[in-house]
């Protein structure tokens, strides 16, 4: 049990008025856990291979990581059936380029690239393409497209979440630059808060629908995993074929 919910609960409950606000003291604190518990992984050579805010727990203001069904030690121990059951929005392109028979062939730099995201979410407020279809989301991440910085992001923040978010798995930094890096911004950064307005598509739906802004993103959480894709997009190529 953690008191205060996963980190997209937490996360959302900063949302109010059609704009999320988040201290930037508390959101470098947060990337510092997760980094640091991230670290604790790797030196025990451990992948966790589905890193997303729904497995950050936060219990007494603490984020830990949680959901290592299908983590994997690097010298052969896999727990659960494959990493086909990460969530795609949180996947580096490498997975969603190839087939699920090669989709357990990741390594440490393959959790960088979540952690990049989960950065990135961090600032925003909302799920990664959280307004995409699955099948959209693995082609745009496949071909080399992000989210979109938000604007008041701190420059060295962006280039952290960047260069973690990498297409290329030697580009993304090694955990402990990750850190020093977090550990500089903390110190030298002076905002106080990061803001993001809530896009109008979101607030389209909330119109439409008269459901809460919260509701709008828990139904509309990038579940789909690599398998459900892979399951569909291989769907699609056999009725190519009987065409």
């Amino acid at each position: 049990y953690a008191n205060g919910g996963s980190l997209r609960d937490h996360l959302q409950s900063k949302q109010k008025d059609g704009f999320y606000k988040i201290l930037w003291i508390d959101l470098i604190r947060i990337a510092k856990e997760i980094t640091s518990g991230l670290a604790h992984l790797h030196d025990k050579n451990i992948v966790h291979r589905d890193l997303h805010s729904m497995n950050i727990l936060i219990n007494n203001n603490v984020a830990l990581i949680t959901d290592f069904g299908i983590s994997k030690h690097l010298d052969g121990i896999t727990n659960g059936a494959a990493s086909s059951r990460a969530i795609l929005a949180y996947v580096e392109p490498q997975q969603c380029a190839q087939s699920e028979e090669k989709v357990d062939e990741i390594n440490k730099k393959s959790d960088i690239y979540s952690l990049g995201v989960l950065f990135w979410e961090l600032t925003s407020g909302v799920p990664p393409f959280h307004n995409l279809h699955s099948e959209n989301i693995a082609f745009k991440i496949a071909s080399g497209v992000r989210e979109n910085i938000i604007d008041n992001t701190p420059l060295g923040y962006a280039k952290l979440i960047e260069s973690c978010w990498s297409a290329d798995p030697n580009q993304r930094p090694f955990l402990n630059k990750v850190l020093d890096e977090l550990n500089r911004l903390s110190t030298e950064t002076t905002v106080e808060f990061i803001i993001n307005r809530i896009n109008s598509s979101n607030k389209n739906i909330l119109a439409n629908s008269n459901i809460s802004v919260d509701e709008v993103f828990s139904k509309n959480m990038p579940t789909s995993t690599i398998s459900e894709f892979s399951e569909r997009r291989n769907i699609g190529k056999a009725g190519k074929k009987c065409n």
